[in-house]
């Protein structure tokens, strides 16, 4: 049973009429925001933003091929995939999953709408990270046909621990905080890098390094490294983005030269 095609209308009819011959995006973004990693880790151009950074994006079904990069790179999580090849009153659903226990495949699952409200049960048939192992994995679930578009997450089974684990090891340097303001660490920067992202901006917003508290000023130097180690560029060609100084009350009698 096809459902009620929600407000955004004819593009995510396209979207779903498209979903018959295989994965495709389904673009949920709502926010007038400056954001396009979607954009850049699109490897086909069905996403465009354009030069209008806070305009939603549009998207052309035709062109998708249906590989999840911008699934797992969305940082408001407003991209899943939608497949009907099944044609049996069932889709599959691919959504982010960045919770702590890692699903398990064949297992039963309740699947959640935008709200975090219970839609229906559903069946993990496949996870999958993008970039290694990147901590943003990809979950598909098999769901009726008649919610698949209201699905935006997967609910799993909370784990009770006893006691504390003990230290065995000092951590890695894939866990060194290259952004100690957001608690980005260093891992988490290079598996964006792997799935594409060329630009300093995209990369900033994609991974919040330098959209914390100094907004940019300890870690700017690193990212823009670390940019151009994967891209084989200098670090001139990068360019900077801007920082733009902390926020936070000052008393006039301070800026007077008093102690008050």
């Amino acid at each position: 049973m096809s459902p009620d095609i929600p407000g955004e209308g004819d593009l995510w009819r396209s979207s779903w009429e498209a979903a018959v011959d295989g994965a495709v995006a389904v673009v949920d973004c709502r926010e007038e925001i400056p954001c396009n990693p979607c954009e850049e880790a699109c490897p086909t151009g069905a996403i465009r933003v354009g030069p209008d950074i806070c305009a939603a994006p549009r998207f052309d079904p035709q062109a998708c091929n249906g590989c999840g990069r911008c699934v797992a790179l969305c940082p408001g999580m407003a991209v899943f995939l939608l497949d009907r090849r099944e044609k049996s009153g069932f889709a599959r659903v691919t959504v982010p999953y960045e919770m702590g226990e890692r699903p398990v495949e064949g297992e039963e699952v309740q699947v959640v709408d935008g709200e975090g409200k219970a839609l229906t049960g559903g069946k993990i048939l496949k996870i999958r990270a993008l970039g290694g192992g990147a901590p943003t994995l990809l979950v598909t679930v098999r769901v009726p046909e008649s919610v698949a578009l209201k699905v935006r997450g997967v609910r799993y089974r909370l784990m009770e621990r006893d006691g504390f684990r003990e230290v065995d090891k000092l951590p890695s340097l894939a866990d060194y905080p290259l952004c100690r303001c957001e608690d980005v660490p260093l891992e988490r920067v290079r598996d964006i890098l792997r799935t594409g992202l060329k630009s300093l901006p995209s990369l900033r917003r994609a991974s919040r390094v330098g959209l914390g508290y100094c907004q940019g000023m300890f870690c700017q130097s690193s990212l823009r490294q670390e940019l151009a180690e994967a891209t084989g560029r200098e670090g001139e060609e990068i360019g900077s983005f801007r920082v733009r100084p902390p926020v936070r009350p000052v008393k006039l009698g301070f800026l007077g030269g008093g102690n008050a």
